[in-house]
């Protein structure tokens, strides 16, 4: 991410991929001298280099050079920046590392947040919202009651707490077909090896060319909830669409726990689950959600040890309901 320094006030500032510098107040980053323009000058990430374009009435001197409106160059480090007049504060370009993407606080007194792999909000203590990759390459954005798609611009956060989206590429997804980065495996299969008084549920994946084993979790056991009920409905025979889902309020009376408690539990699997899959920003939809209900996403699902039939039998006795 490129970083720039003011002289004056010694204040880093994280540069979004198009960045602008001016006296507008919806300015990325306001400029205070009478020389600058409202829209004085953008910083681009081109895709390979930062590039500053000068937009404004009196130009912008980059190494005490003269770059006029309408002209452009390639930042590099240790470059220092002035808008409008050689007699106004010095910006030094710290840093030209590629773009991150970035949630932008709106909430005053929030920070800014660099998104990786997974990210919820409002904080890991209450999981209310998660950020993650699709397997498609998209920054998506899950709800309580929904899944989308975010784009540049976007707000995302709680009623108090309120972020906004920016993406650092255009399109991610042809950046992926562009690099030739290997593609994520088409079909996972969730092997769970439960013991016979269900206290302890351990969970391996296997992506058909490699065995990732995520070891013993607390929270595999709702994972492992959540898979037996897709498995009674898909053999149900109830489709695809419908099979597995399952009343959040109901699951929270089945676990014994409230439903902030059942997100902390998916984040963590989640996390865990980031944190050993060989395509990290590539996210395949695991956990599903929409209004009111949850399921263990359409994969392949094998569940060996358990309490055997009684096991099956639990969404029915504990009044959950089959689709």
């Amino acid at each position: 991410m490129a970083i720039l320094i003011g002289e004056r006030t010694g204040v880093n500032v994280d540069i979004q991929p198009q960045h602008v510098f001016g006296r507008h107040p919806t300015a990325a980053t306001f400029l205070s001298n009478s020389e600058a323009s409202r829209t004085h000058a953008v910083v681009i990430w081109d895709g390979e280099a930062w590039v500053l374009k000068d937009t404004s009435s009196n130009g912008t001197y980059i190494n005490g050079q003269y770059l006029a409106r309408g002209a452009q160059q390639v930042l590099n480090a240790k470059d220092q920046i002035q808008f409008g007049s050689v007699l106004a504060e010095i910006w030094f370009v710290k840093d030209v590392s590629p773009p991150d993407s970035l949630l932008i606080p709106i909430t005053l007194g929030l920070p800014t947040i660099k998104l990786a792999q997974i990210t919820v909000l409002p904080s890991e203590d209450d999981p209310q919202i998660s950020i993650y990759r699709s397997y498609k390459g998209q920054w998506m954005c899950e709800t309580a009651s929904s899944v989308y798609e975010l784009k540049m611009g976007d707000r995302v956060g709680t009623t108090d707490k309120q972020w906004r989206f920016v993406d650092a590429q255009a399109s991610t997804e042809t950046e992926v077909i562009k690099n030739k980065i290997s593609q994520p495996p088409k079909q996972l299969v969730f092997k769970f090896d439960v013991s016979q008084n269900e206290e302890h549920v351990s969970l391996s994946v296997d992506t058909g060319n490699e065995i990732l084993d995520l070891e013993v979790r607390n929270h595999h056991y709702l994972l492992l909830l959540l898979a037996r009920k897709y498995l009674n409905d898909h053999n149900s025979g109830i489709s695809e669409s419908e099979s597995g889902w399952v009343d959040k309020d109901l699951l929270c009376k089945m676990m014994g726990q409230n439903a902030n408690h059942i997100n902390i539990q998916i984040y963590r699997f989640r996390k865990q689950f980031l944190d050993i899959y060989p395509y990290q920003d590539q996210m395949p939809q695991i956990i599903e959600r929409r209004t009111g209900e949850i399921r263990f996403g359409p994969n392949v699902v094998e569940i060996l040890g358990g309490v055997g039939v009684e096991s099956q039998n639990e969404f029915k006795q504990s009044g959950l309901r089959l689709n």
